[in-house]
Parts: structure tokens; C-alpha cells; sequence
């Protein structure tokens, strides 16, 4: 299942991910978006009411002194003061905090109500168990209301938490006593700023893909938020639904760009078309555009997916595309490989076929870049991506 992340401008793209049956759901920001606003639109577009509505309730960033809250602090459930100790040594204040953010929840008419989470720099983090008694409090209160909507839990953590897998273990085998009273989990990682808008340091997206594995081992549905073109590996090893967007900052969450620290100007936008026989999102102006007409006929059938933005990419005109249509053709590439992967049943079916979509990528990368008129295309990616996925099936026996 592929969920819009809700960000800026998001009315005219939700409308055209539904009219094109794109998306299975929304996961809402109230942070960007008035909430009367949003309801508003929900009651007069029924197309809201056939997808799965969720709400990120981005309580953490209140442990962030200097963070941009932005409309979150017009909101009744979000805490007036800063989550520190002396807040978490509170048990009424937690109790306060779950409470509200169960009534918001309801009454914004969700159809998974979401646990509060915090921000973990490691598995190890004291507030780990601040955290594991805000989901019992959380569980405990929908029980005492009849409330029966599926319980999913929420983390965010940094990345360079997956690191240390000694941590992750102990925290899954704590989580474990009490996991069976939810349904899910909502992932938020915050990334590392990296260059390459699509690497992924192989040790920590290794440690990322076991500990999808093992929560669903735990009985659990796992959906990872902000998430790009690395989730085929998420859906390879048991996700069951990924949260993405038309911005990039919507695909990776990052606490400068997020507004949970200062961060500088980003520059500007670029047209790209988002292949995944390349698992890779070219500039159309600078990477396609540029392929020499001798080559074009073998680089296209290379590139392009079936996409209906193919059409005008084939016209060669920029100005011919706009920014919409290309987050629509962002959405359809990710669609057509999600479907193909959850069509098999079995992990050894789904990694097999990952794989197989790795080992494309690489040779159609490789073919790319041998053409010296063509700029080369950084495919460091694809090796990460391939090391973090034989690892794990290496750790879990997994043969294909």
C-alpha cells in the first residue's frame, strides 16, 4: 500500500493521485495544514472517505527547544511545554497527552488511531521507556472508552540508531511483552544529509529491513513513513504500506528540512522522472534530454516505465511538463513495482524479484554511463542497497 504524505500544496496532488487511483491512503500533517480546513475538504470530496485517513500527531517536536511548530500549537492535544524529564517524570502529564490526542484523533475521523511517540537518537534512550509506558497508558485508555479502531503505535528515531543491533534486539524484546495489543507500527527515520538523494549507508538500511522483519515476526503491520525509492527494499522483507510524497522532503524525513532545527534555504526544484528499471530519479533537462538521438531509442526503452508522462518526455520539450506531472509519474513507477511485490506471498518470492529489480537497475546504470556524451548517473546506491539486502538474507537464511 503507497500512503500520500500530506506536505505543502497538497489539494490539487491528492486530487490527482484519487482520480488516478494512485494512493490507499493519507497520512495528514497537522503541522502544515489548518485541521478545519482539511475536514472542510474531507466532507465535500467522498474520494477522502475510500482511502485510509491517518494523522501524524508529530508530538517530538516538542523535545526540540528551537523546532518550527508552525500550526501545531493552535492544537489542543499538542503539549504547551517542552517534553524534558521533569515532563516525562509526570505520569499525569503523559495520561493528559494520550488522552487528547485520542480525542483529536477522533474527531478528525482516522481510521487507525495513532499512539504519541518521541524522538529516539538510540535504542538505548532513557526516554525508551517513557515511551513504552505512553503506548500501555494509550492502549489502556482505548480499552476503558470501547473505542475499537485498529492501535497502531508510532517511533521516530535517527539513523544512526539502526547501527547498534544489540540495542534494537533488547528494544524489540521489551516491546515484545506488550505488542500483541496493537495492530501496527508507524516508522518515521530521521536521515543523515547525503549528496546522493537515493544512497542509504548499507549497515544501517540492513539494520532497517531486520527490524521491519522482526516486527512483523511480532504479529504486527509495518508502515514506514517519508520513505523513497529504497522502500521496494521495506516491501521485499514484509512492510505492508510506505508513506511517500510529491516533495522530496516528503520521501526523506530530515530534522533541518523538517523544522526541528535550523536548517539553511534549499535550492531549486528540478523536473525529474523517477525510473525504477533505474531505481533512480533523472533530471528529464539534464540526464534524458541530453541522450543523443542515436542513442535515444536504446536509453528510453531503458529509462521509461509505461508512465503517462512518458508521452511528452518522448516530445522532448521542458516546458511541455509540469511539476504535477511529474509527482504523478513519481507515484505511478512507485505503484507498478509496490503491486508487482505484493502479488508474491512468500519473503523468498519478494526478495527474489527485489533483487532481480537490482540487478536491472545496475545494468541499465552501467549501459548509461559507458555512453561518454552523457553525464554519469550515480549508481553507489544500487551496491548499498544490494550489500544491506544479501546481509539480511544471509541473517535470516533467506535463500533465493
Amino acid at each position: 500500500m503507497i500512503f500520500a504524505q500530506h506536505g505543502p500544496a497538497w489539494k490539487p496532488k491528492l486530487e490527482r493521485l484519487f482520480s488516478n487511483d494512485l494512493i490507499d491512503g493519507v497520512i495528514w500533517d497537522p503541522r502544515e495544514e489548518k485541521v478545519d480546513r482539511i475536514k472542510e475538504i474531507r466532507n465535500n470530496d467522498h474520494n477522502y472517505s475510500l482511502v485510509q485517513n491517518v494523522v501524524d500527531l508529530k508530538i517530538y517536536y516538542k523535545q526540540f527547544e528551537s523546532s518550527i511548530v508552525k500550526r501545531l500549537s493552535e492544537l489542543d492535544y499538542f503539549p504547551k511545554s517542552n517534553i524534558d524529564r521533569a515532563f516525562l517524570r509526570n505520569t499525569e502529564n503523559l495520561e493528559t497527552l494520550v488522552s487528547r490526542s485520542i480525542d483529536f484523533q477522533l474527531e478528525f475521523d482516522v481510521d487507525v488511531v495513532m499512539a504519541p511517540s518521541f524522538y529516539l537518537y538510540s535504542f538505548n534512550d532513557r526516554i525508551v521507556d517513557k515511551l513504552f509506558d505512553t503506548w500501555e497508558i494509550f492502549y489502556d485508555q482505548l480499552q476503558d472508552n470501547g473505542i475499537d479502531k485498529n492501535k497502531f503505535v508510532s517511533i521516530i528515531f535517527n539513523e544512526t540508531a539502526l547501527e547498534n543491533k544489540s540495542y534494537i534486539s533488547d528494544f524489540l524484546d521489551d516491546f515484545s511483552d506488550i505488542s500483541q495489543k496493537f495492530d501496527g507500527i508507524y516508522i518515521t527515520i530521521d536521515r543523515e544529509k547525503v549528496k546522493h538523494r537515493h544512497d542509504f549507508n548499507p549497515n544501517r538500511l540492513n539494520g532497517m529491513l531486520q527490524f521491519i522483519y522482526d516486527l512483523k515476526n511480532l504479529g504486527l503491520k509495518v508502515v514506514i513513513g517519508y520513505s523513497g525509492i529504497e522502500s521496494v527494499l521495506y516491501f521485499a522483507v514484509g512492510a505492508n504500506a510506505i508513506g511517500t510524497g510529491w516533495f522530496y522532503s516528503l520521501r526523506n524525513f530530515n530534522r533541518e528540512q523538517k523544522g526541528l532545527e535550523p536548517v539553511e534555504s534549499m535550492g531549486r526544484q528540478k523536473k525529474r522522472y523517477t525510473s525504477m528499471s533505474m531505481l533512480y530519479e533523472l533530471a528529464i533537462e539534464d540526464e534524458i534530454f541530453s541522450i543523443p538521438k542515436n542513442l535515444k531509442e536504446e536509453l528510453y526503452e531503458k529509462i521509461l516505465t509505461g508512465c503517462e508522462l512518458d508521452s511528452k518526455v518522448n516530445e522532448g520539450n521542458i516546458e511541455n511538463i509540469n511539476f504535477n506531472d511529474m509527482y504523478q509519474q513519481y507515484f505511478e513507477a512507485m505503484k507498478q513495482v509496490v503491486d508487482e511485490i505484493k502479488k508474491k506471498n512468500k519473503i523468498e518470492e519478494k526478495v527474489k524479484l527485489v533483487n532481480q529489480l537490482l540487478d536491472t537497475a545496475d545494468t541499465n546504470i552501467k549501459r548509461y554511463n559507458e555512453l561518454e556524451t552523457l553525464q554519469n548517473i550515480n549508481g553507489k546506491h544500487i551496491k548499498n542497497y544490494k550489500i544491506a539486502l544479501n546481509k539480511f538474507q544471509e541473517d535470516n537464511f533467506i535463500f533465493v
